[in-house]
Order: structure tokens, then C-alpha cells, then sequence
């Protein structure tokens, strides 16, 4: 039987304190203006009452708050952590606002601050421990599972010095696999879901 295939229509745009978010269809925009509203402009209380939205809104949402929690923490830029659960930063870099990637004498590892972590998925946050107004990811084991979430979200890209991205971001994969397989295969279901929510629907058989 045919399948009809339709290409997503986006008719509309989100915008944040005059900034482009993202572009979407008049539904979702519309959503966004009356979640927003509902929830009193806080982009992160949307994004916890309103579970079930649609990838192309939840990622504006993602947006806004960050952009929020970054204006709410310190007037407009998160400051980069000087301690973490492994010691003394000695040096930090900055993923996206409010999640920094850090390294000491010995150790080190992500850490990503209260305020922006709604951003990261229920099964991300099991991955981690909270240390002083953080969710704490240990190098070794866990990082890989908040760089695949900003990957996934178009938070973060791999850096140009990395040359084979491809096989950086395979490795990414593998040691989730490893480590942290519930949240591998939460990831994988709701990437599937995503999927089977947008398939077109088989086109009806005309009559003869």
C-alpha cells in the first residue's frame, strides 16, 4: 500500500526576550505562548508539568530556559565552578550555559548547575549526584551521557580540533552502553517514539 509522505511544515517561530528559539508549526507556537503564559514565563516549569509536547516545542522550551536560568543566576553568565567533587578546578570549559566540563589534579568531569538542569532528560539525571547546587558527572563513566544529551538537544557540537567526529561521537555511544545501559535504552525508546509519533499515516485506498 502507499505511503503518503508529508514534509513538516514550519509556518511559525518561538522567540525569547527578542531572540530567535526556533521555528515551528502555528500550533506549537501557539502552545508556547499559552504554556508560558500558564506557568507564569518560566520556561523549566513548562517543561516539568507538560511532559508530553512535541521534540520541535520541548526543544524551544530547552532554550528558553536556559537562557532564563542564565539571566536568574547571575544577571546574564553563569560563573565557572572553582571547586567540584574531585577538588580544585584546574581548568573548566564552558559546554553550554550552566554546564561546564571540568578537570582537576587527578580527576574530573561535568557538572552541570540546578538551574539548567531541566534540560536534561529523567533518565540523565539518574546518572548523576548532586554536590553543592550541581548534578555531578564523573569523567570516567558518566560525562558521555550529559555530551550525548546536548548533542541530542543541538546544545553543544564537537569541537573543530576533534578531527574524526564520527568516531568521537561513536565512542560517546559506547561507553553509555557500558556504564549506563537504562539510560541507553530509555534514550532509545523515546528516540523510537519520537519516530513512530511522526510516521504519516497510510493513505487510503481510493475507490474504483
Amino acid at each position: 500500500m502507499p505511503m503518503t509522505h508529508i514534509k513538516q511544515a514550519y509556518d511559525a517561530a518561538c522567540y525569547y526576550d527578542g531572540k530567535l528559539l526556533g521555528r515551528c508549526t502555528v500550533a506549537d507556537s501557539e502552545a508556547y505562548s499559552l504554556l508560558m503564559k500558564e506557568c507564569g514565563g518560566e520556561a523549566v516549569r513548562v517543561l516539568r508539568e507538560y511532559p508530553y509536547l512535541s521534540p520541535e516545542l520541548k526543544a524551544i522550551l530547552e532554550k528558553a530556559a536556559l537562557m532564563q536560568a542564565d539571566r536568574q543566576r547571575t544577571g546574564g553568565m553563569f560563573h565557572e565552578p572553582e571547586s567540584s567533587p574531585w577538588g580544585k578546578v584546574q581548568t573548566c570549559d564552558t559546554l553550554c550555559p550552566g554546564v561546564f566540563l571540568v578537570s582537576t589534579a587527578s580527576h574530573g568531569g561535568t557538572m552541570v548547575a540546578k538551574e539548567v538542569a531541566a534540560v536534561l532528560s529523567t533518565a540523565a539525571k539518574k546518572c548523576g549526584f548532586q554536590r553543592n547546587g550541581y548534578i555531578c558527572f564523573e569523567e570516567d563513566a558518566q560525562e558521555s551521557v550529559v555530551l550525548r544529551e546536548l548533542l541530542d538537544k543541538k546544545l553543544w557540537k564537537i569541537p573543530d580540533r576533534i578531527k574524526d567526529k564520527e568516531k568521537f561521537e561513536e565512542n560517546i555511544n559506547q561507553s553509555i552502553r557500558q556504564y549506563n545501559p537504562d539510560y541507553w535504552r530509555a534514550r532509545q525508546a523515546g528516540r523510537e517514539a519520537a519516530v513512530e509519533g511522526k510516521r504519516p499515516l497510510p493513505a487510503k485506498e481510493t475507490a474504483r
